[in-house]
């Protein structure tokens, strides 16, 4: 990784961790590495405090376009400024194009492994992902179906992350935890899940179902904290 672009990523989360709340971190499991992190995404809330506060090596899923300066731009310009914000073109661009060159960085210098959803490039993100597990390494994956959802439950969430454990077990012959996440806001604490692992159902479809099940319990549990 880039020195420069990693060195930029720590002074930006060192200035953001000076302005946003503090969270403490609750981890009575002492959960493994390397891990799957899962945590509600809250229109970018979950995310952003978990990489501030979170002082463990993982690699975070993002959205192709804000891992391209050039991708970001368009979807900065032709969407989230002039269709989502309603800003004018003439000062979209601008803003648009300081932005891109800004989440770039950012995203290089956290190590961010790109995700394209429904398009054959997953297994790029798959291959990326299973390099930094076997590097010890864990991932962090916002999962869910409306990452606009700010209510402090997690809705639905897409189920093909778990497909991870399947290839990681086939390289290591170790099986994967799965680990939720529970960010309390009222009592300004990261709730650390216990960790998850695929059963012994007799066929990977119905493992996933199980595991994806016993996710949902988790985080409903650790929902219960505060």
């Amino acid at each position: 990784m880039n020195k420069f672009y990693r060195g930029l990523f720590l002074f930006s989360r060192w200035c953001a961790c000076c302005f946003i709340p503090h969270y403490r971190v609750c981890d009575p499991a002492q959960s493994p590495q390397p891990a799957v992190y899962l945590v509600h995404h809250q229109n970018l809330r979950g995310p952003i405090l978990s990489v501030a506060w979170l002082r463990r090596p993982f690699h975070i899923w993002v959205l192709g376009v804000f891992c391209s300066r050039s991708a970001c731009y368009r979807q900065y310009y032709q969407y989230t400024f002039t269709k989502r914000f309603g800003i004018p073109k003439i000062l979209a661009a601008p803003l648009a194009y300081v932005c891109s060159f800004c989440v770039y960085a950012l995203m290089k210098g956290m190590g961010a492994i790109p995700v394209y959803r429904g398009m054959r490039s997953i297994v790029n993100t798959f291959r990326e992902s299973l390099s930094a597990l076997k590097d010890k390494e864990s991932l962090l994956i916002a999962p869910d179906v409306d990452y606009t959802n700010t209510n402090p439950s997690v809705g639905e969430m897409y189920s093909g992350f778990l497909d991870l454990e399947k290839y990681y077990l086939k390289e290591t012959g170790k099986h994967l935890a799965f680990v939720p996440i529970h960010i309390g806001k009222s009592r300004r604490i990261i709730f650390i899940g216990n960790p998850i692992c695929f059963g012994a159902e007799h066929s990977f479809k119905q493992k996933k179902e199980s595991a994806y099940v016993r996710i949902k319990e988790e985080f409903s549990r650790l929902e219960k904290l505060g």
